[in-house]
């Protein structure tokens, strides 16, 4: 009956925004929606690069219209197909990948540059050197051998000041040892080691091409930053204007190298959060909305919007972390009995409202390398046992929960009181503290994360499941703020190394499932969900393919 009560309420709440408020945040004016389309979105963490960037709009924004890749999965496999790339090959040592581009590419004329080339492998060096860190290939000004700030040093000194966490969380500077041009049209990139993820870390939405001449004519003017700021890349749209925090106004590449964009003007809406995407979407003024609320969806059909939604498996997963370093947590039967006092089929039920899947399993389904049987040992709800074991330790343990809002931690607050309250019934205290991001990092940095659990996710790049499980449980990663956990395990180490030594896509699951046995024995982590991707659209909208990671490409979309 409460719940009922809660629920009237909030419908009677938005309909009374509806009617009075609606229009509270500014409207795109109608001259830039002429033959256009309107794509509202959220603002957090959102970067013209992201490469910058943590899981945010800048994936939707950026990668698929901006910029390209070399390489993208076909239909969410583990199959590449090339892009900028039109093919490649591997050493029989499988240290050398030497990569074939595309010819006639043509990059972006903006207001703010224009190209005097194609496309090349020049372009391919520089982006990739950018995130190893290796970008000492800049020339120095000619002639001036004395000069005290030469371009590469400016240049390298500005690299240094930049962070890349996706690319930080895989160490790829720790898996390329070198990136070099061939011929214009060719580059080989030598490995360390051999190394089966590479490929698809450069299909991953992280691994966009930027313009080498664009660089260059920044860095001499020492604006490299300008850069990230005012893109310039090879797809299929442009960026016209950005205003920040409000909206970005995309328009076509009328050079674009495949099929013309069929719509001409995108307006990238980042004004609302969740509730007020969906009142802009009732009034008409959004075509789609990424990440509703989900909970409000049944608002649609009282207001007989014509609309369709759009769901997909993805790659990503919440959970509860233990804290190593706390000698009370490396007790693996206080874990798993931790672990059988959650209910996690209410959290699926009260925070991501039936649109996420309990995650038995560490690797997503979505993923090549996923297994359909559940171990033995993946713990299901079970209070009785929890209370047994714990009830009489009166534990009384930190909670940290970092206060951000994601499409795999919907509500984080609100599902950290359900685990505290699933906790409190077997005897267990837990206090709640809410953290920025910012605290956490500076905290982790100086080596005073001072909590027993901590509620996070994780959400990957690509389907690969190295990118997955490495960088949150590998002991690689004890001194960055990937792994939460600080559970270091030679084992998993061992068996993950041994999936990356393999090209054989059935032995990497192999190696991959046997290093989730592992997680799921010791249980450094609970897993809890894996959402679902979740978009709507007007009915008039069509051509919508919405990848894993959220990303669609406007470039196929039209109007009925």
């Amino acid at each position: 009956m409460l719940m009922r009560k809660i629920i009237l309420l909030l419908a009677f709440s938005i309909n009374i925004f509806i009617k009075f408020d609606a229009v509270a945040a500014p409207r795109v004016p109608d001259i830039l929606t002429q033959n256009g389309l309107i794509y509202c979105t959220y603002a957090n963490s959102f970067s013209f690069n992201p490469q910058t960037a943590d899981i945010g709009a800048s994936m939707n924004v950026v990668t698929e219209q901006i910029y390209n890749k070399l390489f993208e999965f076909k239909n969410n496999s583990a199959k590449l197909l090339p892009v900028l790339a039109t093919s490649y090959d591997i050493s029989n040592d499988g240290k050398v990948i030497t990569i074939n581009l595309r010819k006639g590419v043509k990059f972006h004329h903006t207001d703010w540059f224009t190209p005097t080339r194609d496309f090349n492998a020049d372009d391919v060096v520089f982006s990739l050197n950018r995130v190893l860190g290796q970008n000492v290939e800049l020339p120095s000004l000619e002639g001036a051998v004395n000069y005290e700030n030469p371009q590469y040093r400016i240049f390298h000194e500005q690299a240094k000041k930049i962070h890349f966490p996706y690319f930080e969380s895989i160490k790829l500077n720790e898996k390329i040892a070198s990136v070099k041009a061939i011929n214009p049209h060719q580059v080989q990139i030598i490995l360390f080691e051999p190394d089966a993820s590479i490929l698809p870390h450069l299909a991953s939405q992280y691994a966009i091409i930027f313009s080498q001449e664009y660089a260059l004519q920044l860095n001499a003017d020492d604006n490299l930053i300008q850069l990230d700021t005012l893109p310039v890349g090879t797809g299929p749209y442009k960026v016209k204007n950005y205003f920040k925090n409000q909206y970005i106004r995309l328009v076509r590449n009328d050079d674009y190298w495949k099929k013309e964009a069929k719509i001409e003007n995108v307006i990238i809406d980042l004004s609302t959060d969740k509730t007020g995407r969906l009142i802009k979407f009732l009034n008409g003024e959004c075509h789609i909305t990424s990440n509703p609320e989900i909970s409000q969806l049944g608002l649609l059909e009282q207001y007989n919007k014509k609309y369709y939604t759009k769901t997909i498996e993805s790659m990503n997963l919440s959970y509860l972390a233990f804290n190593f370093d706390k000698p009370l947590m490396r007790d693996v039967k206080l874990r798993r009995a931790i672990s059988q006092a959650i209910d996690r089929k209410r959290i699926i039920e009260t925070i991501y409202h039936h649109n996420a899947t309990i995650a038995n399993n560490i690797i997503p389904n979505i993923s090549w390398a996923a297994t359909v049987n559940t171990p033995d040992y993946a713990y299901d709800y079970n209070p009785k046992q929890a209370t047994d074991f714990l009830q009489n330790k009166k534990l009384n343990l930190t909670l940290w929960v970092v206060n951000e809002e994601h499409f795999y931690t919907p509500s984080p607050i609100k599902m950290a009181e359900l685990i505290k309250a699933d906790l409190a019934k077997v005897g267990v205290t837990v206090n709640i503290q809410a953290i920025t991001r910012t605290h956490l990092n500076q905290q982790l940095k100086n080596s005073t994360g001072n909590y027993d659990l901590i509620l996070t996710g994780w959400a990957a790049g690509n389907l690969d499941p190295d990118s997955f499980m490495r960088p949150i449980l590998s002991c690689h990663m004890l001194e960055r703020e990937f792994n939460l956990s600080h559970w270091c395990y030679p084992p998993f180490d061992e068996v993950m190394n041994n999936a990356l030594a393999t090209s054989n896509l059935k032995e990497r699951a192999n190696f991959y499932n046997i290093a989730q046995e592992l997680i799921l024995s010791e249980v450094p982590i609970i897993p809890l969900a894996n959402a679902k991707r979740v978009l709507i659209a007007s009915s008039q909208v069509q051509g919508i393919h919405m990848t894993p990671f959220g990303n669609i490409d406007f470039a196929t979309l039209f109007y009925q």
